[in-house]
């Protein structure tokens, strides 16, 4: 058994790594409340991007980054949002909106994720998924010039209170919030 945990250990170590970036490698945003984000891109066309956050603190959080459907089944993070700022100067606040499943008929949970110190959880997010309520821009589209992203996440408590699980409201959520490193784009 030991000779096989060392192999494969071995070969981990090996393998190319061809999308998105391991935590040690993430640029940050500045900790708010023990909490860090980062934003990336996770190929080199720039349609899909890794927002990662991580717990700088010293002790747990919990944290809710949306809502959940079918028990779990499809998670929406819809705490999570990209302010894009254009080559014009043009800033704009895009909302995590997932046309796939715009409508919505059933339960609801919220997306809890425990974040242990020193711990980081990544989301993979395509710029698709996105829409900005103001300009009535249903996904990115990034323009012609250097664009400017920066992801943020307003922590909230527990929203998706249902009759077999009233005792989430009583779970310690971390309710700050925080944003990201900012990431350079020229399509």
């Amino acid at each position: 058994m030991f000779a096989v945990i060392f192999v494969l250990f071995g070969l981990s170590h090996s393998l190319p790594v061809t999308s998105g970036q391991s935590g040690e490698n993430l640029r940050w945003g500045q900790a708010s409340d023990g909490v860090q984000m980062s934003l990336s891109p996770v190929n080199s066309n720039d349609s899909e991007l890794q927002v990662a956050l991580r717990n700088v603190s010293d002790h747990d959080v919990t944290l809710n980054l949306g809502v959940m459907m079918a028990n779990g089944k499809v998670q929406l993070p819809s705490s999570v949002g990209i302010t894009l700022t254009d080559s014009q100067g043009r800033t704009r606040v895009f909302t995590f909106a997932d046309k796939k499943h715009s409508f919505i008929a059933g339960r609801l949970d919220d997306y809890v994720v425990p974040l242990r110190a020193g711990s980081t959880y990544t989301l993979k997010l395509k710029l698709d998924q996105f829409w900005c309520r103001e300009s009535k821009e249903f996904e990115i589209t990034l323009p012609r010039g250097k664009s400017f992203l920066k992801a943020r996440f307003q922590g909230r408590g527990a929203e998706a209170i249902n009759l077999d699980m009233p005792g989430i409201r009583l779970m310690n959520f971390w309710l700050g919030n925080v944003e990201s490193n900012t990431l350079t784009i020229e399509p």
